[in-house]
């Protein structure tokens, strides 16, 4: 077990890509499907994103900058709430008060608006696994160029990180369930999941490896690789905008913006997808990509499990539970006994993330898009994908055993 903490992730890519060439390593398909250059474009592009003129669209002055104009007409009140100033005949024939009022009834949405116009580093949009087919008209590849049109400097999707916690709780499974009697809870996904373990059965803490959430490792990445960068989570879940402010975490993401709210934003821009080109990335594996679905995490650990343990003799045996009542019950089988599984998964919204409060389109269908971009990820797990391998390169991370050790990016204290 020593000598196999002290692998590192390169060792054990090597090892799996001969198993999964069913003979030694043709060097040519080592790294299949990847381009160290998307890494590089994706966490250091350039200081701001391409702002989008506004040039032909009705509500804003032909080649200005839609938060330009936004901020060139808005206050803020007495009571700090941003409302239209008196606008000029001009700006009456054009602005449609009643389109942009959802942006300037969210605060997050406007302090995220404000950090594009005002931050000096670049602001980051990171986006989650849930995001399949959550905005009407526009094509989900279309997504990382709409947020650079809009001033973001980039859009960084969060399976990437979901790849590298699955990998991370795959290799804690191994070391702590070692006979029938362990389990393990897991950790890394869904707030409402870890609040109630806290507050009903926090003697359970203890069978609950200290993973952040994607959202936060995702965070705490790209400003440690980016100094200063500000993140912008995007998602379904509002529970995300309790954990941000967490804390022991609050370092991780500056705004948490809902699916509703960017679509909100969208309107008001009038983002026209007719003339945006696709930027399509492939970073993040199956295993990454079906986290924001139920029973998503538990099966995610179990292939990467097989994949790295295929020898290992006990298996991920899970059960899962999705929407509150559910876990709770999970949680009082649990400690009366009555369940047999080493793996428990909770997840506070029915059928997942995908079921979140502010996911715009209808879960079954939301399920089934994620699904489907799950099996079309070149990589099946984790350690298949060699930019997990060298994103843990470029942290410090080479080895087994700085990655269960590590209490900087990808740990908490519960």
């Amino acid at each position: 077990m020593t000598e196999r903490r002290k692998m590192t992730f390169e060792e054990l890519y090597d090892k799996i890509a001969v198993v999964r060439e069913g003979g030694p390593l043709d060097p040519a398909l080592k790294r299949l499907h990847y381009d160290p250059h998307q890494l590089e474009c994706v966490l250091k592009p350039a200081k701001k994103g391409e702002c989008t003129t506004c040039a032909g669209l009705p509500g804003h002055c032909p080649g200005k900058a839609f938060l330009d104009c936004l901020f060139d007409n808005v206050v803020t009140n007495a009571a700090g709430q941003w409302e239209f100033r008196p606008l000029t005949e001009r700006c009456r024939e054009r602005i449609d008060p009643v389109r942009i009022a959802p942006v300037l009834a969210s605060k997050d949405l406007m302090a995220t608006l404000q950090a594009l116009v005002t931050a000096e580093a670049p602001v980051y949009a990171v986006i989650a696994p849930a995001f399949l087919s959550q905005f009407k008209d526009v094509d989900d590849g279309q997504l990382r160029t709409i947020f650079k049109r809009l001033g973001f400097s980039g859009m960084v999707e969060v399976s990437l990180f979901a790849d590298i916690l699955t990998l991370k709780e795959a290799l804690e499974f191994d070391l702590a369930i070692q006979d029938e009697a362990d389990y393990m809870l897991t950790s890394c996904c869904c707030p409402v999941w870890i609040q109630m373990i806290r507050k009903l059965h926090p003697e359970l803490l203890k069978k609950v490896p200290g993973s952040v959430s994607p959202m936060v490792a995702c965070g705490r990445v790209v400003k440690r690789l980016v100094p200063g960068a500000v993140t912008v989570f995007v998602g379904p879940c509002l529970a995300k905008k309790a954990e941000a402010r967490e804390p022991d975490i609050r370092d991780a993401i500056d705004h948490v913006l809902t699916f509703k709210e960017v679509s909100d934003l969208f309107d008001a821009a009038e983002v026209k997808a007719d003339d945006i080109p696709a930027d399509l990335r492939e970073h993040s594996s199956f295993a990454g990509r079906v986290y924001a679905v139920s029973k998503g995490v538990s099966e995610a650990v179990a292939v990467t499990l097989d994949r790295i343990r295929p020898d290992k003799p006990i298996k991920v045996k899970a059960i899962q539970a999705d929407g509150v009542p559910e876990c709770k019950r999970l949680l009082d089988d649990l400690v009366q006994g009555r369940t047999a599984a080493n793996f428990l998964e909770g997840m506070g919204c029915a059928g997942g993330c995908v079921g979140g409060p502010r996911s715009l389109i209808d879960r079954s269908v939301a399920t089934a898009k994620v699904r489907e971009y799950a099996k079309k990820a070149p990589y099946p797990t984790p350690i298949d994908n060699p930019y997990v391998v060298e994103l843990l390169s470029r942290l410090g991370i080479r080895t087994i055993e700085q990655l269960l050790e590590d209490d900087l990016v990808f740990t908490r204290r519960l």
